[in-house]
């Protein structure tokens, strides 16, 4: 079964010299592309997965119009831009096209499956007590910190010795892939962390691959054997000292073309903090959504993008890959101030105010919704399942996600504190309502889902509503018998309904 669908346009038809099943391969040249077209039920709907135009020189406004419909990320180009019309150039960067320096069928389908693949592959291998097996020594001393990161000390001489080996699945890797990878750890002393990953076929070693130093500043590729059985990962330590050991993430590689999705963005602060965006302007004027996505725990990347792209609004998505399941997209002065960067580069870019922005959010993602939204004046707030308490939600050491608890509200107060201590949860439930005083509510629009039995914060939401009935906020309340993990479909279409809703508002208030 093909996995791309690719419309080819350009002077000469490779459909047959393209030799792999996994591309439906179509072709149409510049002049016969309106009859193609027209054969649609309607004409300006891209029907295929990407467009690659391979003609080095190209000089046609119907192209450039068509760009310009089509959504964004979805054309390939193999001339230089600069032996195209205006008109094209404009569309192409203004839809976020492409480039290509391969110039062959087989080079270009086989990138195009290389680097344009559909989905995400993401993932954490965590030092966790069911994944990190230690060695042990008599000179070392292994500490754990619940349930989320392994602490060793010691002595570990002056060349690389393994200290433990975490556990893998053979489906990490398909054969031949190539993963980005970093390890979130922090070292003391003179001790250094190493990570030498082992692949084996039929029982044998078959080959290793050793990265020094694996820090998040610097994503190294590790790439898989064409055919393998399994694989693991050893962790090796020199020099003396302390390392802390959190998680190592992989990523399929794009080569350049975006993290996790084509064109996802990956920023980092000064002390290594990762902030993913993903924007996409979509086929509408505006207004622009900023989704922020609720946990992950088992893989990384981004959400929502499908009913986002069906509504066809401008969209930006943040994901947050800090501990288990994420750390409610804020933190520090810089991480926080880098967030609200990226927001204000998309709105800049859509020529949009930010009154004419839509911030949503569910679950985890509901709480960084409403506090930037306090920090940069937006009123237009669609929030599902709302976490409010940073503080207290943070506190509980028995919390259970999908009937198992693995410590991930404490893992995420880690990452905020530094440590385990309660005292710190009155200033971290202070941190939203500070930031939801400096929104004028007066002219506000707000719609809320909630669940009867919300077994996570549902303690907090009287917090939130009597804070909203003193503000006197007039908002769009719907709630859902259930536990919060429950009733998934009729939350999207809750927030796929109250964005257009609120779509329409902000289009009615005269702003094109």
């Amino acid at each position: 079964m093909a996995q791309l669908s690719v419309l080819q346009i350009g002077a000469e038809d490779w459909s047959n010299q393209i030799e792999t099943a996994e591309i439906d391969w179509h072709y149409s040249s510049s002049i016969d592309l309106p009859v193609l077209l027209a054969q649609q039920a309607d004409p300006s709907f891209l029907a295929y997965t990407y467009v690659v135009l391979t003609d080095l020189v190209i000089n046609s406004n119907l192209l450039a119009q068509l760009v310009t419909e089509w959504p964004a990320y979805r054309v390939v180009y193999l001339g230089q831009a600069s032996n195209f019309n205006q008109n094209l150039q404009e569309a192409l960067e203004k839809r976020g096209a492409f480039h290509f320096d391969e110039t062959t069928p087989g080079a270009v389908s086989h990138r195009l499956l290389l680097d344009l693949y559909i989905g995400q592959v993401g993932f954490p291998t965590r030092f966790s007590e069911t994944q990190f097996i230690p060695e042990i020594q008599a000179d070392w001393h292994f500490k754990r910190t619940g349930r989320f990161s392994t602490e060793v000390t010691g002595d570990f001489g002056e060349e690389f010795r393994q200290i433990g080996t975490l556990k893998t699945f053979p489906g990490d890797y398909q054969p031949g892939q190539e993963n980005l990878i970093y390890c979130d750890y922090q070292a003391e002393g003179s001790a250094e962390l190493a990570l030498n990953f082992v692949f084996f076929q039929n029982g044998r070693l078959q080959q290793m691959q050793v990265l020094q130093k694996p820090d998040v500043k610097r994503l190294s590729t590790i790439k898989a054997p064409a055919t393998y059985q399994d694989y693991q990962i050893l962790v090796l330590a020199k020099g003396q000292g302390k390392l802390n050991l959190h998680n190592v993430h992989q990523r399929r590689s794009r080569h350049g073309l975006g993290y996790f999705l084509p064109a996802g963005d990956r920023d980092l602060t000064t002390d290594g903090q990762e902030v993913l965006s993903y924007f996409n302007p979509g086929t509408k004027s505006g207004p622009l959504v900023v989704m922020f996505a609720g946990s992950r725990l088992h893989i990384e990347g981004f959400e929502m993008m499908g009913p986002l792209d069906e509504l066809g609004y401008p969209y930006l998505l943040f994901a947050d890959a800090r501990g288990q399941g994420g750390a409610f997209m804020v933190g520090n002065d810089e991480y926080e101030t880098l967030v609200m960067q990226k927001i204000k580069a998309a709105q800049d870019q859509l020529n949009l105010t930010k009154y004419e922005s839509i911030f949503a959010g569910y679950s985890m993602g509901s709480y960084p919704a409403m506090y930037y939204a306090g920090k940069m004046g937006v009123n237009h707030l669609i929030l599902a399942k709302p976490i409010i308490q940073l503080g207290t939600f943070t506190e509980q050491g028995d919390f259970a996600h999908q009937g198992i608890n693995r410590d991930w509200p404490l893992d995420t107060r880690y990452i905020f504190t530094g440590h385990l201590d309660k005292s710190e949860t009155a200033v971290l439930d202070k941190k939203l309502w500070q930031s939801l005083d400096q929104v004028n509510w007066q002219d506000s629009e707000l719609s809320l889902f909630t669940m009867d039995q919300d077994d996570y914060d549902g303690r907090s939401l009287p917090l939130l509503t009597q804070y909203l009935k003193q503000h006197q906020v007039d908002y769009h309340h719907e709630s859902l018998p259930g536990l919060h993990e429950e009733q998934i479909d009729q939350m999207v279409y809750f927030l796929k309904n109250e964005i257009v809703k609120q779509a329409k508002i902000i289009n009615q208030e005269g702003w094109r």
